[in-house]
């Protein structure tokens, strides 16, 4: 008799645990990367971050604005990158929970281009070369996507179709990620307006220890303006930004 009733709990809980798993759960806690370039680069939820720290915030909406000449505030962006002489930068960070995980946001952009400038990253700390994948746009405000090189196949890695993030339209960007617990690699699918654009298929973490702002060797979200040979002030808003995880059980 109580045997019965031990094994009802634990089938019980295992269920609970289960159902629980499959279930999409929102995070929502962002950091400041780096700095503020100026009291105009950073408005979050309306309001304008004028003071630097570490703490975390939530995020409903977010507008990034460089200014020509503004330069970004990590170590980095006041020495040459490729032809030009530093990086404009100005983002935030979010940690990149385990399981799958749906970034999605409304992305509107007004002013200037660049040469280069991402739009969203998923980094894991590394301090040189491509993070393990990235999308941005170019000059002509089409969408670049990038990984490290030489470390995922044509196949794997790959467009799907030629999109564009031009000044003055709305735009719907969502990224479908798979992060599971012990794993080397992860896998990420981006749509724009519900058409998928690209896939970047089991590309490979570092296989050195990295540092970055949830410890090292952990991987995370970036999102806002980090680009090279601008020609103008350029701004990027993302409204109506959710990210929702839930756990994998094997």
């Amino acid at each position: 008799m109580i045997r019965n009733i031990l094994i009802t709990i634990y089938l019980g809980f295992f269920c609970f645990l289960n159902v629980n798993a499959d279930e999409w759960k929102v995070k929502n806690k962002w950091k400041i990367s780096c700095g503020i370039v100026d009291k105009e680069s950073l408005v979050v939820n309306g309001k304008p971050k004028t003071r630097y720290n570490k703490s975390e915030f939530k995020l409903e909406s977010v507008i990034f604005k460089l200014d020509k000449g503004d330069v970004g505030s990590c170590p980095t962006d006041k020495k040459p990158a490729y032809k030009f002489d530093y990086s404009g930068r100005q983002e935030i960070t979010h940690r990149l929970p385990f399981g799958k995980t749906i970034f999605e946001t409304d992305i509107y952009i007004e002013g200037a281009p660049q040469y280069r400038s991402t739009v969203f990253q998923i980094h894991d700390g590394r301090n040189k070369g491509a993070p393990p994948s990235w999308i941005g746009i170019g000059m002509d405000w089409k969408l670049k996507y990038k990984f490290p090189k030489g470390e995922c196949s044509p196949e794997k890695c790959k467009k799907i179709k030629t999109a564009y993030l031009k000044p003055g339209e709305k735009n719907r960007f969502k990224a479908s990620i798979d992060y599971q617990k012990k794993s080397k690699s992860l896998t990420v699918f981006y749509y724009l307006n519900n058409e998928m654009i690209a896939k970047h298929v089991d590309v490979p973490l570092s296989k050195k220890k990295t540092d970055g702002p949830y410890g090292p060797s952990k991987p995370y979200i970036k999102i806002g303006i980090y680009r090279i040979g601008e020609t103008g002030t350029t701004s990027f808003a993302y409204n109506n930004l959710i990210i929702k995880n839930k756990k994998k059980w094997q």
